[in-house]
């Protein structure tokens, strides 16, 4: 976050004249996109809109309330405006995660991004909370966790169980026993990519050396393996950590690749 601070105030007059242009471009090209944006038309902006009570659809909605307060200004937008300005801010999150154009461009080649720019889902958020500190990390990452899960360890601290702890507390406080919402209903199984319990083989290995080593790309592929319930768009954190921390363009080629056969080869969401 402090090196887009130190990019920002290095802009140029040009430079700002011309991202003031491309930015409301963007958002309309997402808006007028010939996709339905079906999560967040039926899940996400419904449940921010009435964000105090947002488990009023039985089975829908599965993410953590304090989710929907952040979501809030864009669903006040028309629907389609603001799932194009959520697909925008999702394409700024993750340059900024990868830190580089040519690896931002990898990733959103990948399967996940297509779908989430498909579905206007919210796994980028996830890219911004593995870069927050660890204190501020936690209440992000728990907003879908399967494919994040294992790499909230290595952010557990005494002051981040803290700051979650906090966060929860006020969400007891505004939303009262709210996971009784959740519990009890299954998610939809059509979407879920999970090859688990087989790759348990997989997810144990790839967790001992993921916390050895501090890195987010083997403990986000850990909680993939070690998940039993995701969908392709969970898979983004674990691609994009990957593409962040390897640095030849040939791996990016296999990961980009990989994703898709993977797609294919399971139920897609399409």
């Amino acid at each position: 976050m402090k090196k887009l601070r130190r990019k920002l105030t290095r802009l140029s007059p040009f430079e700002i004249a011309l991202l003031s242009i491309l930015l409301p471009a963007g958002v309309v090209l997402f808006a007028l996109a010939p996709v339905t944006y079906k999560d967040w038309a039926d899940v996400f902006r419904p449940a921010a809109l009435r964000w105090l009570t947002p488990y009023f659809q039985p089975g829908m909605v599965f993410n953590p309330p304090w989710l929907f307060p952040l979501l809030y200004p864009l669903a006040l937008l028309p629907e389609r405006l603001g799932a194009g300005l959520l697909m925008l801010l999702s394409l700024i999150m993750l340059s900024v995660y990868v830190g580089s154009p040519k690896k931002t461009l990898a990733v959103a080649l990948a399967a996940p991004m297509a779908t989430l720019f498909t579905l206007g889902q919210l796994d980028a958020v996830l890219l911004i909370a593995l870069l927050l500190p660890a204190e501020w990390a936690l209440p992000l990452l728990v907003i879908k966790p399967q494919g994040v899960f294992l790499a909230m360890l290595r952010r557990l601290t005494g002051r981040s169980a803290g700051v979650m702890a906090v966060v929860f507390g006020l969400s007891l406080a505004v939303w009262g026993f709210w996971w009784r919402n959740i519990i009890g209903f299954a998610p939809n199984q059509n979407v879920n990519v999970s090859l688990f319990p087989y790759t348990i083989i997989l997810g144990l290995p790839l967790l001992y050396f993921g916390l050895k080593r501090r890195s987010d790309a083997m403990l986000c592929a850990a909680s993939l393996c070690l998940a039993p319930y995701f969908m392709i768009t969970s898979l983004l954190p674990a691609i994009a950590a990957f593409i962040k921390e390897v640095d030849d363009w040939r791996w990016w080629v296999l990961i980009i690749v990989v994703s898709w056969i993977y797609l294919l080869a399971m139920r897609g969401v399409f």
